[in-house]
């Protein structure tokens, strides 16, 4: 009996169960983005834990402690980033209701300032993410059952557009959480049977290389680079964001979405763990790719090693679902709704957000299928989106005097100065996020002191507005009683529009 193969039909048959149920909840465009403002702690804590969790944390920290040890810990800055950043901002996020954060920039700056976002955030890192989790997918379907690479992208794919179609962020939010207790069941077993396999902790200890003990291993260089490729960009990822809106309360999204960090900060940390151990078992040179999913089928016979590959399995799932959705809503609201048909009723709305979905799996689908590099693009991608987004996003919720010259300009150069530093190499062996950052900043400041506010701008620094209560009531409020869905979308224009520009 192939033990996988079973696994996944019944872990499949279960998700589907949940996204059929999920999908009766979805009557509106409230509903099908943001579950109605409703979800509780679980759904979003478990959320934020399975999208986290992808391959990158389970296959990659397995590769990564493989081949350097504790020292790529230091990715763990996305946890104190996104802890820090969202403590402070979440609050705001959620009084302004926020779906994404180009609509950010929309109401602050004009929306044409959220034009490039949008396509940034919607093409640029969130259709070659989906792409990358169907290859991972692909990956793992292929060497444990009969289908090819080619089928198990396709069979990839139709079941994560399946789960996002039918229910949308309650399907997404839901089946994510259910995934959260696969992941973190196997991470765990897969670490105390595999050390328990190659000798117990004394022996890891004492065979394991000094250097993968160590953070002296690699330099400074290396450490800052690493520090910064996975620490501002949480500033400004969207998931968090829509995660903190879409629960039933302040309260609720922000204890929900830091402990969901701070839990997978430490999976993180138990990915490496594997990897070191797996010291013990693979010769130098292996690649770090296979270190996990191999460890796994030499160490468990397939009634067990098939639901451990499950679990992997649910963290290339779930992060493809929130992808797509997260991609899809970029589309619907930041651009549809924006551009083409700013008077689009609720229907029309829910309508094309399905249709986005659609498309955006497609162009994902294309990625994976044609594109023979998708870890270097979605690197790229990465660092692309933080230096272009974080320095303008900080500016709209701090800083009144910022223009909408300002961010368009600082937007634009950020991206040109991190492609060409790296085209140029990387000289100094500086990650191009830190010129993209400082070309950004510096932008933005000296572009902004040099023109005046436009018509179409906000001026307010949101965070302060906040702070003093001045942005218009367009919260839900902090009972389990949904906020109402045909609040206007320039919700949280504050008392500060009268200010001269």
């Amino acid at each position: 009996m192939n033990w996988y193969l079973v696994w996944i039909v019944g872990f499949l048959i279960l998700l589907f169960a949940v996204s059929v149920k999920s999908a009766k909840t979805v009557k509106t465009a409230a509903d099908y983005a943001m579950a109605d403002f409703k979800l509780g702690f679980f759904p979003i804590c478990g959320s934020i834990i399975a999208t986290v969790t992808g391959s990158a944390a389970l296959i990659g920290g397995a590769g990564k402690g493989f081949e350097m040890g504790i020292s790529y810990l230091v990715t763990a800055s996305y946890v104190l980033f996104t802890v820090v950043g969202m403590l402070v901002l979440g609050p705001v996020i959620r009084k302004l209701r926020l779906y994404t954060v180009p609509e950010l920039f929309a109401r602050r700056f004009g929306k044409l300032a959220a034009l490039i976002p949008a396509l940034i955030i919607g093409f640029l890192y969130m259709t070659p993410t989906f792409g990358m989790q169907l290859v991972g997918m692909s990956s793992i379907l292929s060497s444990i059952t009969d289908l090819s690479f080619l089928w198990g992208i396709v069979l990839g794919f139709t079941v994560v557009v399946a789960f996002t179609l039918i229910g949308g962020m309650p399907s997404v939010a839901w089946t994510d959480a259910i995934q959260t207790v696969v992941i973190l069941g196997g991470v765990v077993l897969t670490l105390v049977v595999g050390v328990a396999h190659v000798g117990g902790p004394g022996v890891v200890a004492a065979a394991t290389p000094e250097r993968l003990l160590s953070f002296g291993s690699i330099g400074f260089t290396e450490l800052l680079n690493w520090f910064l490729i996975f620490g501002p960009f949480y500033l400004v990822w969207q998931t968090t964001w829509q995660r903190i809106t879409a629960a039933r309360s302040t309260k609720v999204g922000i204890s929900a979405v830091t402990i969901g960090f701070v839990i997978s900060g430490l999976v993180g940390l138990l990915a490496i763990f594997i990897g070191i151990a797996a010291v013990q078992m693979f010769p130098a040179g292996t690649d770090p790719d296979v270190v996990y999913t191999s460890f796994i089928t030499q160490i468990f016979p397939g009634s067990i090693g098939g639901l451990l590959m499950v679990s992997l399995l649910a963290a290339l799932l779930t992060g493809a679902t929130s992808f797509l959705l997260s991609g899809a809503i970029n589309i619907s609201k930041d651009i549809y709704e924006g551009w083409i048909n700013p008077k689009a009723g609720d229907a029309q709305i829910l309508k094309i957000s399905r249709l986005s979905v659609a498309f955006m799996a497609v162009l994902g689908l294309v990625i994976a299928l044609w594109v023979t590099d998708i870890i270097v693009i979605y690197q790229i991608a990465l660092s692309f989106t933080a230096s272009a987004l974080v320095a303008p996003a900080l500016a709209a919720m701090f800083w009144e005097r910022a223009t909408k010259a300002g961010v368009i300009t600082s937007t634009i150069g950020a991206l040109v100065a991190s492609l060409a530093w790296r085209l140029a190499g990387t000289p100094f062996g500086i990650h191009e996020i830190a010129p993209g950052l400082a070309v950004s900043a510096v932008l933005l400041v000296a572009v902004s002191l040099a023109t005046r506010h436009s018509d179409d701008e906000t001026v307010t620094a949101y965070f302060h507005a906040f702070r003093r209560g001045r942005i218009t009531d367009s919260e839900a409020p902090d009972t389990d009683t949904a906020p109402t869905p045909s609040a206007p979308i320039d919700a949280g224009r504050t008392t500060d529009d009268a200010l001269p520009r």
